[in-house]
């Protein structure tokens, strides 16, 4: 369920803490989240260590690994279950894939493998994305992984040049869809 011949998802491990640093002190990325503040390699090995739970956190972050021509597993991404709302069964999506790793499907099928996860095994009914309007790459992300955009959220979020506009984007679990109708 949560890997496939190529690619799988992982839970986090200490070794991760220096891509963790990485990628959520790279300031070019804060207005994407919530973030203003660089993160210490104290705290990041805190939290890859931490004790995670989805149910009471509400959030999960699972690193992607690629497997090489060798068959030795690399990481080259992550992806991250937020907002995650039991009583509506669903939870937002996110993504990021290492600088050097970008546009080699990478995000493509770590999306897929979540997709699975949150319908087979979480049950949820939808996850969606909320992805910046102008941010193109993305948008075609996420339609290519299945989303629907279904609507404009306006000045949502405080971007490096202002107010940023986003899309919801939402892919529905199909069963569970079915069951209620």
């Amino acid at each position: 369920m949560l890997e496939n011949a190529t690619h799988r998802l992982r839970a986090l491990e200490p070794e991760d803490v220096d891509m963790l640093l990485r990628w959520e002190n790279d300031s070019n990325h804060w207005w994407l989240g919530t973030s203003t503040t660089p993160f210490s390699r104290a705290t990041l090995l805190k939290f890859a260590t931490g004790d995670h739970d989805l149910y009471r956190d509400r959030q999960l972050r699972l690193m992607l690994d690629h497997k090489n021509a060798q068959g030795d597993w690399y990481t080259v991404g992550a992806i991250d279950v937020y907002d995650f709302d039991v009583r509506n069964l669903r939870a937002g999506i996110g993504v990021i894939v290492d600088a050097q790793e970008r546009r080699k499907g990478h995000a493509q099928v770590g999306l897929d493998l979540i997709a699975n996860y949150t319908n087979k095994h979480l049950g949820l009914h939808l996850i969606y994305a909320e992805v910046p309007v102008q941010h193109n790459p993305s948008r075609k992300l996420f339609l290519h992984a299945g989303y629907q955009e279904c609507e404009v959220r306006k000045q949502w979020i405080k971007g490096v040049d202002g107010w940023e506009d986003v899309v919801l984007m939402q892919l529905f679990n199909k069963k569970v869809s079915a069951k209620n109708n």
